[in-house]
């Protein structure tokens, strides 16, 4: 998110002093949204700031200017990079440097991929498949445990060492509908009998 300082800060030089007061250093947050928020917090506290011996606050500024601005356009305006990508043998695709899970139903498919600035939102024709916050250091990779349950529920033995069961469990969504699931699968088909911890 760019802060609403651009038609607020018409005068040179603003943008800079937002980056270099709010920015600098680089604040730490855990997710993009997290950000997004803080910025908002300090635009919104920005409204009272007068810049040098100046009459009007920028709030003020900004009321007077708003209504020259041009009108957003009707139609919204996709700010995502598309890719077309095949789904490979682990049920992921790879997404610049990093991999994501789609549904295990999807591996040998081609999907496509919309990569915005906070997620990745993927497509099997029209339909979303799968949704997952997107990943900022290169190599990563992110799994959705529910799309590997149709396979888990024919091979549970493959449970206890996936990848998706430790991210699931990291996250707190390993849930008591996922353990009577595999119960059930390793019941039906054998196997360990419990997910590794």
């Amino acid at each position: 998110m760019v802060p609403k300082q651009g038609p607020r800060c018409s005068q040179k030089g603003q943008i800079g002093w937002f980056r270099r007061n709010h920015l600098v250093p680089v604040p730490e947050v855990d997710t993009l949204a997290e950000l997004n928020a803080m910025i908002e917090r300090w635009d919104e506290a920005d409204d009272a700031r007068r810049i040098r011996s100046r009459p009007r606050t920028v709030g003020e500024y900004f009321a007077a200017e708003q209504p020259l601005l041009a009108p957003l356009p009707d139609e919204p305006f996709e700010t995502g990079r598309l890719f077309t990508l095949r789904v490979d043998h682990y049920s992921q695709i790879s997404v610049r440097t990093n991999r994501y899970s789609v549904p295990v139903r999807l591996i040998g498919r081609t999907v496509r991929a919309m990569l915005h600035a906070s997620e990745l939102v993927v497509y099997d024709c029209r339909e979303e498949v799968a949704r997952h916050e997107r990943l900022s250091a290169k190599g990563g990779c992110r799994l959705d445990l529910d799309h590997y349950l149709e396979a888990l529920v024919r091979k549970p033995g493959a449970l206890p060492g996936a990848t998706a069961l430790d991210q699931a469990r990291s996250a707190g969504r390993f849930t008591p509908v996922h353990d009577a699931g595999w119960a059930a699968a390793v019941k039906a088909h054998g196997g360990a009998t419990a997910p590794a911890r």
